[in-house]
């Protein structure tokens, strides 16, 4: 038989879980749309894992990182993976100090410097950023200093101890940087400054590991999100999201129409992919892609593409003389007009890693299968898009 205190405490009981349905009604939401989106996903792979071995089928043809943001790519054979994406990508960058506010300093948490890329300094492209894994350097060097380089240290270890930090803009986010020292900052502000003399402020600063950056969740699919609570995933020092794939024959139909015009054939490079995936169905056959396999059985990577990736002009500067044209955005406007306003136009595709991911487990080769897992309408910004 109930009593009154029984009553009392199953109407507190109902009260309280009333009021967290209430008040995490969206997370809850999220959470089991999560979960039930990587549960199809884990079906849908133990059947391709089954079926028979397609040899005609797409494969990863390149792997690409940066390990300095807008400077030279590298080339592997294979990486692997950590919470910001491709693993050493796009983990240093070049800043510049904002003008000091009229009201005469910044305020707490507001940021004080900006992200600077080739899109202000096409001389960027200039300079090479060979990783030396062994001793966690980066050797900087450019054919605009030819009897000059440097190093700089970017072990985790000691990126931790660099006491200078900054609130640092990028895009619309804003993540807390470290500053590396004043001897890489000359040295890239002797290159940059040769296109600008005012760009003799720049700095060079690192991603601190406790650094959090969440990629925007307007764009990211429900399998991407992590673990049991759905959080979103990070994107680093990269423009939005952690990975960028193009299509080797995208930039065959691209090159045809060049061609046509009687120009130059431009390299892949131009678009500063991760991924290159050769044999293809068809050009843009990566626009309505939504989840693919790299690879097969347990050791595979599934990724998922967010949304496509609008050019600006730092893909008409070649990368590797810093030189500017007016190509491909003159062409590509002709046919990737894709967004809200006719100058936004789209290659490649922006891409997160699946939710159930074991970061340092998960490995990529050139020459690995690419298996498409589902398909979906293309994604295009919601919002005109305002390159820097």
């Amino acid at each position: 038989m109930l009593t009154d205190q029984h009553i009392i405490v199953a109407t507190v009981v109902v009260v309280i879980i009333s009021t967290i349905l209430i008040l995490y009604r969206r997370q809850i939401v999220v959470i089991y749309r999560s979960f039930k989106a990587r549960s199809e996903l884990r079906r849908l792979i133990a059947q391709n894992n089954t079926d028979n071995d397609n040899t005609d089928q797409p494969y990863v043809s390149g792997i690409f990182i940066h390990p300095v943001k807008s400077l030279r790519p590298v080339s592997l054979s294979d990486t692997t993976f950590d919470e910001h994406g491709l693993l050493n990508d796009r983990r240093i960058m070049i800043v510049r100090p904002l003008p000091t506010p009229v009201y005469g300093m910044f305020v707490d948490g507001e940021p004080t410097h900006r992200f600077f890329t080739q899109r202000q300094s096409p001389s960027l492209a200039t300079i090479d950023a060979s990783q030396r894994y062994l001793n966690s350097r980066i050797k900087l060097s450019s054919s605009m200093l030819p009897n000059e380089s440097i190093y700089i240290n970017v072990n985790p270890s000691y990126i931790k101890t660099l006491p200078i930090r900054y609130q640092c803009g990028l895009w619309s986010d804003q993540i807390e940087v470290a500053d590396l020292g004043d001897e890489a900052a000359a040295y890239v502000a002797k290159i940059v400054s040769k296109d600008d003399d005012s760009f003799r402020d720049v700095r060079v600063v690192s991603i601190i590991p406790s650094s959090t950056r969440k990629v925007n969740e307007l764009y990211c699919p429900d399998s991407a999100r992590i673990g049991p609570l759905a959080k979103l995933p990070q994107g680093g020092l990269t423009d939005g999201f952690p990975i960028l794939i193009a299509t080797q024959r995208s930039l065959d139909e691209l090159n045809r129409r060049l061609a046509e015009k009687g120009k130059s054939e431009l390299p892949l490079s131009r678009f500063r992919a991760n991924l290159i995936i050769s044999n293809t169905s068809k050009p843009f056959d990566e626009d309505n892609w939504k989840a693919i396999q790299i690879g097969k059985g347990k050791d595979s990577v599934i990724l998922h593409i967010a949304k496509g990736c609008p050019r600006c002009k730092q893909s008409c500067t070649d990368q590797l003389t810093g030189e500017r044209g007016e190509e491909p955005l003159e062409t590509l406007s002709e046919f990737r007009a894709l967004g809200l306003d006719e100058a936004d136009v789209y290659f490649g595709q922006n891409a997160v890693m699946n939710g159930d991911v074991q970061y340092h487990k998960s490995m990529i080769r050139v020459g690995d299968s690419v298996t498409i897992l589902t398909r979906g309408d293309p994604v295009w910004d919601s919002e005109q898009v305002q390159a820097e």
